[in-house]
C-alpha cells in the first residue's frame, strides 16, 4: 500500500507538472546555458517547483535529488529522483517531444516510476512487481528477437570525444538493424522500449534522474538493462546504459563485445 500511494502521487504531480508545460511549450522561452551543450528554461525551474513542493508536503521524511535543485543531503530510506522537463533543448525549440520522470528509489532501487507526455497525454507508469502501463492499460515491450527486426535509439553525449563512441556504436548497429530514431528525451526514448515502440536504445551518459522512472517501467514491461560493457544495471552504475527486450540486449552485447573491446 505504501509504493502504491507513492505512485498515486507521482502520477497526479506530473500530470500537474505536465498541464504547466503544456500551457508554456509554445511561447517563448528564457534560455539560459548550465555548461557545455547544456540549457535551462523558465519552464525546468517552475516545474521543477511545483513537484518539490508537492512531493515534500506529501513525504515530509524522504529525500530528492533533482535536476536543477541538486540534491537534498543525507541518506534517506527513500529518494525521489525529478527530471522536470526532459528534453530541454526540444522545448525550447518548440519540438513537441519531453517528458516529466518522477521515480521514488528506496534503499537505491527504484519502486516507483512515472513518466508523462502532456502534449501527448500519455502516462507511462510503473510499481516493483505490479507491471507496468500505459494510461492505466498493461504495458509490454515488444518481444523482438533478432536484430535485423529492430528499431534503435540513442542518446548522444555533449563531450565530443563521448559522442564519437556513440557514433561507432550507433554505426557498427545500423548495418545489422532496421533503422534509427532519436527523440531527444532519454526519458521517452528509453519507455518506448517499454511501450514496444523501440526495441533497443542506448546512452553513454545519463544521470539518475533521466532514466531512474524509465529503467523501472521497462523492467516491470518485460525489458532488461544493462551498461553498455554487459554489466548489470543499477542505479549506483545508472551510466552508460543499454535497455531492450532480454533477446535483443545478448545479440547487442555481443556485436559491441566484437567491435568495442
Amino acid at each position: 500500500m505504501t509504493a502504491l500511494r507513492w505512485l498515486n502521487v507521482a502520477t497526479e504531480t506530473a500530470r500537474e507538472a505536465g498541464a504547466l508545460l503544456k500551457a508554456q511549450w509554445s511561447r517563448p522561452h528564457t534560455v539560459h546555458s548550465k555548461g557545455y551543450r547544456d540549457i535551462v528554461t523558465e519552464s525546468d525551474l517552475a516545474a521543477e517547483q511545483l513537484i518539490l513542493s508537492r512531493l515534500r508536503a506529501a513525504f515530509p521524511d524522504h529525500a530528492i535529488t533533482s535536476e536543477e535543485a541538486g540534491a537534498d543531503a543525507g541518506d534517506a530510506r527513500v529518494r525521489w529522483l525529478i527530471d522536470p522537463l526532459d528534453g530541454t533543448t526540444n522545448f525550447a525549440h518548440h519540438n513537441p517531444n519531453f517528458c516529466v520522470s518522477i521515480a521514488a528509489a528506496e534503499n537505491g532501487r527504484p519502486v516507483v516510476g512515472v513518466i508523462y507526455d502532456p502534449l501527448r497525454d500519455e502516462l507511462f507508469a510503473a510499481r516493483r512487481g505490479g507491471g507496468a502501463t500505459f494510461n492505466g492499460a498493461p504495458l509490454r515491450t515488444s518481444g523482438a528477437t533478432a536484430l535485423d527486426t529492430v528499431t534503435f535509439s540513442a542518446d548522444w553525449p555533449r563531450e565530443p570525444a563521448l559522442r564519437a563512441d556513440m557514433w561507432r556504436r550507433a554505426g557498427t548497429l545500423l548495418p545489422l538493424v532496421r533503422t534509427l530514431r532519436c527523440l531527444g528525451s532519454a526519458a521517452l526514448n528509453m519507455v518506448y522500449v517499454a511501450a514496444g515502440r523501440l526495441d533497443l536504445y542506448m546512452a553513454r551518459t545519463l544521470s539518475p534522474w533521466d532514466q531512474g522512472a524509465a529503467a523501472l517501467i521497462v523492467q516491470e514491461a518485460g525489458g532488461v538493462l544493462g551498461t553498455l560493457a554487459g554489466v548489470p544495471w543499477t542505479l549506483a552504475r545508472p551510466d552508460p546504459v543499454a535497455a531492450a527486450t532480454p533477446a535483443l540486449l545478448a545479440a547487442f552485447h555481443a556485436v559491441s563485445r566484437e567491435n568495442h573491446q
